[in-house]
């Protein structure tokens, strides 16, 4: 089983960085997601902070412990190469996701943050070159929170 198949049995998936991942367990009653997945070497790893065992786990999703194997999927040593291409290649795909999703955040939080110390400043005895330089500072952190907000609302 891939980790693409795996999360998608899983409700309220949210990626929490490079090859790991949150959900609500499906073995008791989640009310916040309590599973952690992470994608190791060989296969997927999980642990409820709940403290569901790995067999309930299991159980409730109607899988077996072979099943969280990358290995498994195939006898054919060809077969498994392209698997573990394509495993990295979806690795890949997650950890270009996080860092674009972590520089956005950042972003957003330095535009942020530029927008509020800007706000009250006494600019009388500032350069016109000074206040073009923070006009342009401020212009460019709106821009930053606005393009944001344009692509959640498409």
């Amino acid at each position: 089983m891939t980790i693409d198949e795996f999360l998608s049995r899983l409700d309220s998936v949210k990626s929490r960085g490079q090859g790991r991942w949150s959900a609500k367990c499906p073995a008791h009653g989640d009310e916040s997601p309590s599973l952690s997945i992470a994608e190791g070497d060989k296969g997927i790893l999980l642990r409820c902070f709940a403290g569901c065992g790995l067999w309930d786990i299991l159980k409730s999703l109607s899988l077996e412990a072979k099943d969280l194997f990358f290995d498994s999927l195939s006898d054919d040593p060809k077969q498994r190469r392209q698997q573990a291409a394509e495993r990295e290649r979806q690795r890949a795909a997650h950890a270009e996701e996080a860092r674009r999703s972590g520089r956005v955040i950042d972003a957003r939080r330095e535009a942020s943050y530029l927008i509020a110390s800007r706000t009250g400043l006494d600019i009388t005895g500032w350069s016109d070159e000074k206040l073009s330089e923070e006009l342009n500072l401020l212009a460019a952190a709106y821009e930053v929170l606005r393009a944001e907000d344009h692509e959640a609302h498409r």
